[in-house]
């Protein structure tokens, strides 16, 4: 794959995780990505499916990819433990994980690709610029201003510290972040990034699901939250994240059902 000056991307593999309400975004986003990002989906393709609400057949009636493996989701044995709310249920935490180490167990390119079920694609196919990899970034993503919960950064720090005899590398050649919160403060305010669309380095990905798994368990991670976790070790290692509006790259995002649906119809009637 090559971008519009002819240079090479490397190569990615795309990878979704779904259950029952984002298997439905898909039926309403995929055939925008088929319409206008057609070379993205040439790229080989990983699903990570939740085998309590779905089953193969459902997936592949939404997604006619003609290279994809489909992995049941979560591993056998695993139970994901959460609060009420939206960003600690138990739900949310155990499809988020499978960001981590789905593609750190099955991905064979260099480099993953997370798209989010109600990202839309409106336009560009030639969106995917080499220069990203210029200056060896391990994360190339949309930017986002802030955390929740604002306790992600502290919880993190604090599990280097409680776990450093099993990260004895990894504590001995970091320092913590030492990002706290204001007092009744719902979130923390920092330049990080929100990955609805973003591309990882995989051996990053092993890394650091080998690093979550030695503390956590299989499957776990040490927040409710793939992209704090991926955030905070590139950040603490010093290794390169290079921040890219996706939105200036013909993709759009959307939140609820009649939002996602009104422009998925818009960007299916445009050329």
């Amino acid at each position: 794959m090559v971008d519009t000056d002819g240079k090479v991307i490397p190569d990615f593999t795309i990878v979704l995780g779904v259950d029952r309400k984002h298997l439905f975004q898909l039926e309403h986003t995929f055939p925008t990505w088929k319409r206008h990002k057609p070379s993205m989906l040439e790229r080989p393709m990983i699903v990570f499916y939740d085998h309590e609400q779905l089953d193969p057949s459902d997936v592949r009636k939404v997604i006619d990819h003609h290279d994809m493996i489909m992995i049941p989701w979560p591993l056998a044995g695993v139970e994901y433990e959460g609060g009420n709310d939206k960003f600690t249920n138990a739900r949310r935490y155990r499809m988020l994980s499978g960001f981590v180490h789905v593609p750190a167990k099955v991905v064979k390119t260099l480099w993953w690709l997370k798209i989010d079920t109600d990202a839309i694609a409106h336009g560009m196919d030639d969106w995917i610029d080499s220069s990203w990899w210029a200056d060896d970034p391990i994360i190339i993503s949309p930017g986002w201003p802030y955390t929740k919960p604002p306790n992600q950064m502290v919880l993190l720090d604090e599990w280097v510290e409680r776990e450093k005899d099993k990260l004895i590398d990894f504590y001995e050649r970091t320092e913590p972040l030492d990002m706290f919160p204001k007092p009744g403060s719902d979130r923390l305010p920092h330049k990080r990034i929100g990955t609805w669309c973003a591309f990882f380095k995989t051996s990053f990905t092993q890394y650091a699901s080998m690093l979550a798994e030695q503390t956590c368990g299989l499957g776990k991670l040490p927040v409710p939250s793939q992209d704090s976790y991926l955030w905070y070790l590139a950040t603490r290692m010093g290794r390169g994240i290079r921040r890219e509006n996706m939105k200036k790259r013909g993709w759009v995002l959307f939140a609820t059902m009649p939002n996602i649906k009104r422009s998925a119809a818009e960007a299916m009637a445009n050329g």
